[in-house]
C-alpha cells in the first residue's frame, strides 16, 4: 500500500489505498479497490460527513461509491414512480445520474490539474463517490417526509449534503499548490454538487414538481 500525502503549510492529507500494489494486474488490481469489511465501510460512510480537522486519512475504494450510486438509483427510480404522469421526466434517474458519476470526476481532474493539484482520477472517484450519501440520505429523508413546502428537505440538504460537500471541498482545497486557483475549483465543486442534487429532488422525488416550456 503506497500512502501519498499533499501538504499546505502544516496540514496534511493522506490518501490509504489509492494504489494498492504495482505488482498486481489491471484486473487485480480494481478487484483490490472493492476488498473491504462491512464494518470498515460503515466507518468509511460516516467520515463522508465529517471535515477533515482531527483524521487527514482519506481512504481510497470503490464498494463505497458503487454502494451509493446503487441506492440512490433505487431511491430515485421509486420516487419517479410515484410522480404524476403530466411531471415524469422524459429521462430515467439511471441514466441521468450515470452521467453525473461519469462527467463529475473528470470536471473536477481538469480542475484541480489546474491548480497543480497531485490527487489521482482514482482518488476523485472514491471521494466524490462517498459525497454521494449526502444525497443518499436527503432525498430519503425528503421521499418519505413527502412535505409540499419543501422545507425538510433544504434542512435535510444543508445538513447531509452540505457536510459531505464540505468535506469534499476541504480535501481538494489541501491538494491544490496555486492560492487564487483554490477558491475558484472549490465553488465551481460546490455549487454543482448542491445543484444536482436540488434537480435530483425536484425532478425524481417531487410527486408534482414538472418542467415548463416556456412560450416565446
Amino acid at each position: 500500500m503506497v500512502i501519498k500525502k499533499s501538504r499546505i503549510k502544516d496540514h496534511s492529507i493522506v490518501f490509504l489505498g489509492s494504489h494498492p500494489s504495482k505488482k498486481k494486474g489491471g484486473i487485480k488490481e480494481i478487484i483490490s479497490h472493492f476488498i473491504i469489511s462491512p464494518g470498515d465501510l460503515l466507518k468509511r460512510i460516516l467520515h463522508s460527513f465529517l471535515p477533515p480537522f482531527r483524521s487527514y486519512y482519506v481512504h481510497i475504494d470503490f464498494m463505497g461509491p458503487v454502494l451509493a450510486f446503487v441506492i440512490l438509483a433505487t431511491t430515485l427510480s421509486y420516487g419517479h414512480a410515484y410522480k404524476i404522469t403530466s411531471a415524469v421526466y422524459h429521462r430515467s434517474p439511471s441514466e441521468i445520474l450515470f452521467f453525473y458519476c461519469s462527467l463529475m470526476p473528470v470536471l473536477c481532474y481538469i480542475l484541480t490539474r489546474l491548480g497543480q493539484s497531485k490527487i489521482s482520477f482514482v482518488q476523485l472517484i472514491s471521494l466524490l463517490g462517498y459525497g454521494l450519501y449526502g444525497y443518499v440520505f436527503t432525498l430519503i429523508i425528503s421521499f418519505i417526509s413527502d412535505e409540499t413546502n419543501n422545507i425538510l428537505f433544504f434542512m435535510a440538504m444543508i445538513i447531509f449534503t452540505g457536510s459531505s460537500v464540505l468535506r469534499v471541498c476541504l480535501i481538494v482545497l489541501v491538494t491544490i499548490k496555486i492560492p487564487v486557483v483554490r477558491l475558484l475549483v472549490c465553488s465551481i465543486i460546490a455549487i454543482v454538487q448542491v445543484l444536482f442534487v436540488v434537480f435530483l429532488y425536484f425532478t425524481f422525488v417531487h410527486s408534482s414538481f414538472k418542467f415548463v416550456k416556456i412560450k416565446k
